[in-house]
């Protein structure tokens, strides 16, 4: 078995929620996710903190707990968490932080504040990763500003791209930009959540750009919001219908994830 699924979320029932104002209908159970990766070929992957727990990650570290070296996670937390609280998080098997900041549902971090500011320190100072998930028509208005500070930026699902045409949107020519200083990655995962039928041309522009080397692939898994619109294995099958040539899709799958999440 090779590769990992680099974006999944595993969730008991969920009865309520503290940052969304979306509830999953049913639960995903972590056997059941582990079923998908076996039948796929997989041997491990990285869990995300759902949005709609907040910064409650209990259940996340619950789970990450009962596996094994092939696994991390990506939580979310708050700006005022401590060194001391990250390195509690990182023994548990957390290797990032994600922002999802969506549908205007709140501000955008004000890069300027001196707390936001310490907060990305400590990230750096734990080698951590960011995982931003924003649309891709408001992605200049923070990532230029991220991009200075120096942390490494991972975008979700391609940057959520506005334009058929890679070039044409601001956001995603400033994702390729960045490329040339090797700390910026991107998700290959969930298409149905960006407004252009066709990405093709944008992994493209990505391997182009960045190279396989900083791009890693998710399957969204149970997919929120999108239930029930395909199977776990439509959605690996994406990736090789976007990337055919095998040295490549064996980084994206195998060699990227081990060197940004610090797996096996």
């Amino acid at each position: 078995m090779q590769g990992f699924d680099c974006h999944a979320h595993v969730y008991s029932q969920v009865e309520e929620t503290q940052e969304s104002n979306y509830r999953p209908s049913r639960s995903a159970p972590l056997e059941e996710w582990q079923r998908h990766l076996q039948h796929c070929g997989l041997r491990g992957g990285v869990l995300v903190q759902p949005s709609f727990l907040g910064y409650d990650n209990r259940q996340l570290l619950a789970t990450l707990a009962k596996l094994g070296p092939g696994y991390r996670g990506v939580a979310q937390l708050p700006n005022t968490t401590t060194l001391e609280e990250m390195r509690n998080h990182a023994a548990a098997g957390i290797v990032g932080v994600r922002w999802n900041l969506i549908e205007h549902r709140c501000a955008l971090p004000d890069l300027d504040d001196p707390y936001w500011i310490d907060f990305l320190d400590r990230l750096k100072v734990m080698g951590w990763h960011l995982e931003v998930h924003l649309e891709g028509e408001r992605l200049p208005e923070l990532f230029p500003a991220l991009h200075r500070h120096g942390v490494t930026v991972v975008i979700d699902h391609l940057g959520l791209p506005a334009d058929p045409v890679p070039l044409a949107h601001e956001g995603f020519r400033q994702i390729l930009d960045a490329g040339r200083e090797g700390r910026t990655w991107v998700k290959l995962s969930a298409p149905y959540r960006s407004p252009v039928a066709d990405l093709r041309p944008h992994v493209q522009a990505l391997l182009n750009h960045l190279g396989s080397e900083r791009l890693v692939w998710g399957s969204d898994w149970p997919w929120t919001r999108h239930e029930n619109k395909h199977s776990y294995r439509q959605t690996y099958d994406w990736l090789r219908h976007w990337i055919t040539d095998e040295t490549e899709l064996l980084t994206v799958i195998d060699s990227a994830p081990r060197q940004l999440f610090r797996l096996p």
